[in-house]
């Protein structure tokens, strides 16, 4: 578990460096990264920069399909270049899509084209993702920005604030 986890922090780190951090020699480093593989235990991934890929917008939509048909309508929806994410859930809303799109205008024409190919699906809420805090397990951010700290701190001071009488 401390392989991965000192991996996690920088996959591309050399068996040396992920030796010095464990204290296990570069050889069993290396044999045991190479059994990890071997058991797809682990899953290498590359996250692409939204706002520098001309997809900068992301929604989450949480959605209804007949339980049924829920696997076959999941898989062809993912196949859609917009769809990021497409998770089974359990409760009344048992679909979650995040997508990618190029403007916050483009929002309702995706959900009306989404709809209207998938007559299935019954979207039941959409957010708008206005910035990650966190993704793929690391927390996200120019550190030590005074502007963005203060900003983050309003937000989460938002969030953990009830609304009062006349927020509601």
């Amino acid at each position: 578990m401390e392989l991965v986890q000192a991996l996690s922090a920088d996959p591309q780190q050399p068996a040396t460096r992920l030796a010095d951090r464990t204290g296990i020699s570069p050889t069993t480093v290396r044999r045991r990264l190479d059994r990890l593989d071997a058991e797809h235990a682990l899953v290498y991934r590359c996250e692409v920069a939204r706002t520098l890929s001309g997809w900068p917008v992301s929604v989450s939509l949480w959605a209804a399909v007949p339980q049924s048909r829920a696997a076959r309508l999941a898989e062809r929806i993912s196949a859609l270049r917009e769809i990021r994410l497409c998770a089974s859930l359990s409760g009344p809303h048992n679909l979650l899509l995040a997508a990618w799109l190029r403007s916050v205008d483009d929002i309702a024409s995706f959900e009306s084209r989404l709809v209207e190919r998938f007559p299935e699906l019954l979207v039941a809420d959409r957010v708008l993702t206005l910035w990650p805090m966190k993704l793929g397990g690391h927390l996200l951010g120019p550190w030590r920005d005074p502007r963005s700290e203060a900003a983050e701190a309003a937000v989460l001071h938002r969030l953990r604030t009830p609304p009062g009488p006349s927020q509601t």
